[in-house]
């Protein structure tokens, strides 16, 4: 009897359906996402957000697979890292499964527009038993399933990540191998993480800005929309399960504005799926449906799948502490630090000693606009900035570093650029000999 019940649970749905087991949970979303897969993926994003996701596969199927699967990710450190969770109940035929995973994403700066990600998760899986299917309750395998199925997962990845839009990541989605009849809770630790993987690779390029007309009562009004992406992405997934075998899919989806999509994927030896979307300012909500297969034709009336995304608070960058600029001392007298009649504009010259580079980040034709530019730095940014005045022309720069290294100076010109919200910041030179 225990050798039935097994087998039902790894190889067949309850209406004896053979060749439709599933023990990976397939998404239609993952576009929306990637974190369904890769744990690289997780906050990714520069905002808060949960996802809830919900799969009915093969409806009228009784046993068919079903997933419900909430997501909360939340980027840190201008998304340097990120903590991340996923509860999930996964059921088909006699067994259903619970996992909770936490984790953990770091990224590296490989070039200025180039990065990869990393990511690993852990938490715990537990099954359960749909004793309405089983006859013999005392069966010592199913006491003995029941008492002893709490047991440790784990998964890991990395993500490729180009200014080009172009994403290469790969993930190894179980490192524990996979058994359900264990002697104690916490007994599945043999390592095993090469009985599934995934790779995905995807082009979703970004896009600086984009700029839309909103409509208010009679009134037109133009909004500058960032965090927004090229209308179309494309991308390509491959997944390897002992269980499952292989999984060979292709995806696109198409923007029409920043309130509407629409998408298909094409998935290897199953057919077509059609999908589309709603973007409602921090809410967003998308449809798929997968007519049945040719597994289940005739029997099926077809998959469905609803994911909802929400946006928690506004861009992260601006709720964590920022990047810091290297301060300057400032100094107590209201006047000019330093004057000079040669002065250059640019900063590609080499680190000279008897050249200094200042970061300015605005200019002004009297002195006193410019310390209150400087008060005002100091009291709502905490950034100490300082006066440099040129003789030769009669301008005041306002300017938060000053370095011998031509190097430093646009470094920190970089970051002032991405932490500021002033304009046409810039190196200037100055001969101090």
């Amino acid at each position: 009897m225990s050798k039935f019940i097994f087998a039902c649970l790894f190889f067949q749905l309850v209406t004896g359906l053979s060749s439709v087991a599933q023990e990976l949970p397939v998404y239609n979303h993952f576009y929306l996402t990637p974190y369904l897969y890769n744990p690289a993926e997780a906050a990714a994003s520069p905002y808060r957000n949960i996802s809830l996701n919900q799969r009915l596969q093969w409806m009228g199927v009784e046993g068919a697979p079903m997933v419900s699967t909430l997501t909360f990710e939340s980027p840190f450190d201008y998304k340097k890292y990120g903590l991340s969770a996923t509860l999930r109940n996964f059921s088909r035929g006699l067994i259903t499964t619970t996992d909770f995973l936490a984790t953990y994403s770091y990224a590296v700066n490989l070039t200025k527009s180039s990065s990869i990600r990393f990511g690993i998760s852990a938490g715990v899986t537990s099954n359960s038993i749909d004793f309405s299917q089983i006859q013999d309750l005392s069966d010592p395998a199913i006491n003995n399933f029941l008492d002893n199925n709490v047991q440790p997962i784990s998964n890991v990845g990395f993500k490729l990540e180009t200014a080009s839009g172009i994403n290469i990541g790969a993930a190894l989605p179980r490192l524990f191998k996979l058994q359900y009849a264990n002697t104690q809770n916490f007994e599945a630790f043999e390592i095993s993480p090469f009985e599934e993987f995934t790779i995905m690779a995807y082009y979703k390029k970004p896009v600086d800005y984009k700029l839309v007309t909103r409509r208010t009562g009679r009134f037109k009004r133009t909004v500058k929309l960032e965090d927004v992406y090229a209308p179309l992405q494309i991308y390509a997934l491959y997944q390897y399960s002992q269980f499952d075998g292989q999984r060979i899919e292709l995806l696109s989806t198409l923007n029409f504005n920043e309130i509407f999509w629409i998408g298909g994927s094409y998935r290897l030896n199953y057919g077509m799926s059609g999908i589309v979307g709603f973007n409602m300012q921090k809410l967003s909500l998308s449809y798929a449906y997968e007519p049945s297969s040719k597994l289940v034709d005739g029997i099926a009336n077809g998959s469905h799948e609803i994911q909802l995304n929400i946006k928690i608070g506004d861009k992260i960058k601006r709720l964590v502490e920022r990047p810091k600029l290297k301060s300057l001392e400032r100094t107590e007298e209201r006047a000019p630090r330093f004057s000079s009649q040669d002065v250059q504009l640019g900063g590609d010259e080499g680190e000279i000693k008897d050249k200094k580079y200042y970061v300015v980040v605005k200019e002004f034709n009297d002195f006193n606009s410019a310390d209150l530019l400087v008060k005002k730095l100091k009291k709502d940014e905490d950034i100490t900035a300082d006066i440099f005045f040129n003789k030769q022309n009669g301008v005041y720069y306002v300017y938060i570093y000053e370095t011998f290294s031509r190097r430093e100076a646009n470094k920190e010109k970089s970051t002032a650029e991405e932490i500021t919200n002033f304009k046409n910041i810039k190196v200037i030179i100055v001969d101090v000999n």
